[in-house]
């Protein structure tokens, strides 16, 4: 019981409430004003975002992970590498087509664009075996 009439005394010390220097308790320690109000929405606003944006960017990071090479079967992998190599073949050509415009760095960038590097790897594979399987029917 002290405590609390400690913290909040609205009587001067000999016990009348005739003491010029009345605390409000309502101003002590628990209220806030519109400003205050406006941060606290405004920061509300900003956690509930902040978590929308952090689920939904974890659920594109497991979208993402589901779409890597070693997540696909092979029919997926052979889907997928036509359009590949359809937009591999269109920037290659768009580079060599430019004369003024050609760096050893941009080559790199285009084969290395997104999994190009993969698809790239994988025809070298496949026209590797076939040019075995010709060495040695031959």
């Amino acid at each position: 019981m002290s405590s609390f009439y400690q913290k909040y005394d609205l009587t001067n010390e000999t016990g009348d409430n005739s003491n010029s220097e009345n605390i409000s308790i309502l101003k002590k320690d628990f209220t806030i004003n519109y400003s205050d109000y406006e941060k606290l929405k405004i920061a509300e606003q900003y956690n509930k975002l902040y978590s929308d944006s952090f689920k939904e960017n974890k659920s594109n990071i497991l979208i993402d992970e589901n779409k890597k090479l070693y997540n696909l079967s092979f029919n997926e992998i052979i889907k997928k590498a036509g359009p590949v190599y359809i937009k591999l073949l269109n920037d290659l050509s768009v580079y060599f087509s430019k004369d003024n415009e050609k760096s050893f760095n941009k080559l790199g960038l285009i084969l290395t664009n997104d999994e190009n590097l993969l698809y790239i790897g994988l025809l070298i594979l496949i026209l590797s075996f076939l040019l075995w399987l010709i060495e040695i029917t031959s």
